[in-house]
């Protein structure tokens, strides 16, 4: 039987991988999957899972120095200010290989869909752009996709905005009966801000993606103490929602 070959461009991205999995693992210590993008602003981000860290970064990283893959794991594992900096100089430095892609290409890539069977997004968003940003923002919004774990969640993600796409995500969890339609408007609401105050480095070096312009115009919504509320009380309803 013969083994179908990948083209060369492939076969060096898995192996350039596979070295850098390798580099990380010797700093971190612990199991490592790298995944490769071509992101135009995000570069680099990463979580914990069960055996490890799972980190997606931009290409621009498979042949990085020594420097650079130390200050990776370092801002992996404490998003210290020294590392975060030099990130920052290397992807300042190699900014050329960072493609130039419209948010509206972008979002032809993925699929929208903005109504669920109790929560209609798109009505929502809406009404909160007339009435919060006079119908400024300029974002498109989605239930995500249904997590890939099927394990009883210990925290949940409920909504997220991507700069690249002007997308707005939100949690599927939040597709149900029990969830009142003025706790979603506020997850929506949240995330909407996000298209107006950008992240920013702190005072600490460190990166800052809800700086206290952002957490005061927050409090402008007109249900936010009553969404808060309902949060606390019901946070174990949506860790247990069983989605997709």
């Amino acid at each position: 039987m013969v083994r179908a070959q990948l083209p060369e461009p492939q076969r060096l991205l898995r192996v350039w991988k596979r070295v850098l999995e390798r580099r990380l693992r010797a700093r971190l210590r612990t199991d490592v999957t790298v995944e490769v993008h071509d992101n135009t602003h995000t570069m680099v981000t990463f979580e914990r899972v069960r055996r490890g860290w799972r980190i997606r970064l931009h290409h621009m990283f498979l042949a990085a120095p020594e420097e650079v893959v130390t200050a990776l794991a370092e801002f992996v594992r404490s998003a210290d200010a020294r590392s975060s900096a030099v990130l920052d100089r290397f992807i300042e430095r190699n900014k050329a290989f960072i493609r130039r892609v419209s948010p509206a290409q972008l979002r032809r890539r993925l699929r929208i869909e903005p109504v669920g069977r109790h929560h209609d997004l798109s009505v929502i968003f809406s009404a909160l752009n007339r009435r919060y940003f006079a119908g400024r923002i300029a974002a498109t919004i989605t239930f995500g996709p249904a997590p890939r774990s099927r394990r009883p969640r210990k925290s949940i993600k409920m909504g997220s905005y991507s700069a690249d796409s002007r997308v707005i995500r939100i949690h599927p969890a939040l597709d149900q009966p029990k969830v009142p339609r003025y706790f979603v408007e506020w997850i929506v609401f949240h995330e909407m801000l996000h298209h107006v105050y950008r992240a920013r480095r702190g005072e600490d070096g460190r990166r800052c993606v809800h700086p206290p312009e952002f957490m005061q115009h927050e409090r402008r919504f007109h249900d936010f103490h009553r969404a808060q509320a309902w949060e606390n009380d019901n946070l174990d309803l949506l860790l247990r929602a069983r989605v997709g």
